[in-house]
């Protein structure tokens, strides 16, 4: 995953919400590389227009891994929605 890729945001590991930050315009595809563990749902915002929920288990790592290809892109904003029984980290390349 690391080979060609270049990191442009990352965040955690933490708990609760937040605004992660912003990824600049490109029309590279995006990956996004989350972790989470703790009760409880938490959802990756990429304002505009993604949303993606994620569910979250007591005691187990769950890693997530997504591939976007928004075609040409606007500075996307990055924020994590969750509960503060969830812990989490995130990562964003292209």
């Amino acid at each position: 995953m690391d080979a060609g890729t270049k990191t442009v945001l990352k965040a955690g590991p933490t708990k609760g919400s937040m605004v992660v930050g912003d990824v600049p315009p490109g029309k590279d595809a995006l990956w996004v590389l989350f972790n989470c563990r703790g009760d409880g749902t938490a959802e990756i915002s990429l304002e505009p227009g993604v949303k993606m929920p994620f569910t979250c288990l007591d005691g187990l790592i769950s890693p997530i891994m997504n591939r976007l290809d928004l075609g040409h892109r606007k500075t996307l904003t990055v924020r994590v929605q969750a509960p503060e029984s969830v812990e989490w980290a995130l990562r964003v390349t292209r």
